[in-house]
């Protein structure tokens, strides 16, 4: 059976949103997954991890992996690649994968696969999906299943895998593997942007842009998301006009959601904002311009002012 190792990322003590949705990629594929977790006091994290259906989690639990020095990863991960032996190995397309990943397809000179959509295996060959040009075009990638391969995941592209409890794997305890030339890096301190909300993980997001009006108007799209349950969330043009902070942000230049409902308002649906919720299971639209290109991609479409509209629609709460 084809063997997967992910990468396990974590923050505040839980996986990542986008490490969450590799072990659903990986779990849709019938493969066998172990996972690699670095860091230190971590062992009650690593216990938690074969919930998602990793079969093995090899722990490495040391005071020098406090904080990330991707030497010290890139290395241990090196020597575990080198043990366990397998077919591909896979991380979220985050900061610190896209600096360590190529670090290791180039140490084993094989092919790596940078920020794609979704992945298939067959008999012979692995193939992923990378969007390009802000997803105007894809480009479909194929690679020897025969041979080691790194891939990369984007987020916002699948769901988060939920834990099963009833679920058990093996803990395994792996030993840092670090060279005296990898120490002309070292942590000294992690400091954490503070952010108002997490849109991300929002069920239902209300979104205003530039058709809203003034900042004064932008009150309608907090009151409608706070009658409905959701968060607010806002396009590019909203935000750089001072209407809302920067954590609230969609698209390209902001955070990529995934909502059960995305209701845009006054949004034209310029490609940099389409990129960033196009995947929300259902998308309304509110927009007086019956040619906004929102309206391509929308599932529902109310063509009139969002002013007029959305009272009548907090009403029916």
């Amino acid at each position: 059976m084809t063997k997967v190792l992910v990468i396990l990322e974590f923050a505040h003590g839980k996986l990542i949103g986008v490490t969450k949705e590799c072990l659903t990629v990986v779990k849709g594929l019938g493969v066998e997954a172990i996972g690699v977790i670095l860091g230190h006091n971590i062992s009650e994290l690593a216990s938690e991890a074969p919930k998602y259906d990793i079969s093995k989690v090899f722990k490495v639990d040391d005071p020098q992996f406090e904080g990330v020095n991707i030497l010290y990863h890139t290395r241990t991960i090196e020597a575990l690649i080198n043990q366990e032996k397998p077919d591909i190995v896979i991380a979220g397309a985050s900061l610190y994968a896209q600096e360590m990943m190529p670090r290791l397809a180039s140490r084993f000179n094989t092919a790596m696969f940078a920020s794609v959509k979704n992945l298939e295996i067959d008999d012979n060959e692995i193939e992923a999906v990378h969007p390009l040009f802000e997803e105007k075009l894809f480009a479909k990638m194929e690679a020897d299943r025969n041979k080691l391969n790194f891939i990369t995941i984007l987020r916002g592209n699948n769901p988060e895998l939920e834990p099963d409890a009833s679920l058990t794997g093996e803990i395994i305890n792996f030993s840092p593997v670090i060279d005296a030339k990898d120490k002309r890096e070292h942590f000294i301190e992690e400091k954490m942007a503070k952010i108002s909300v997490d849109i991300t993980k929002a069920k239902l997001l209300v979104s205003g842009g530039r058709g809203v009006g003034t900042k004064e108007k932008f009150s309608i799209i907090v009151d409608t998301a706070k009658a409905l349950g959701g968060e607010v969330a806002a396009s590019r043009a909203a935000v750089d006009a001072g209407w809302v902070p920067h954590d609230h942000e969609v698209g390209q230049t902001g955070s990529t959601v995934t909502p059960d409902i995305y209701i845009a308002c006054g949004i034209s649906g310029a490609i940099q904002h389409l990129v960033g919720m196009r995947n929300s299971k259902t998308i309304i639209a509110i927009n007086t311009d019956e040619e906004a290109p929102i309206l391509e991609i929308a599932h529902f479409a109310i063509i009139g002012d969002l002013h007029a509209v959305l009272p009548e629609l907090t009403k029916q709460v």
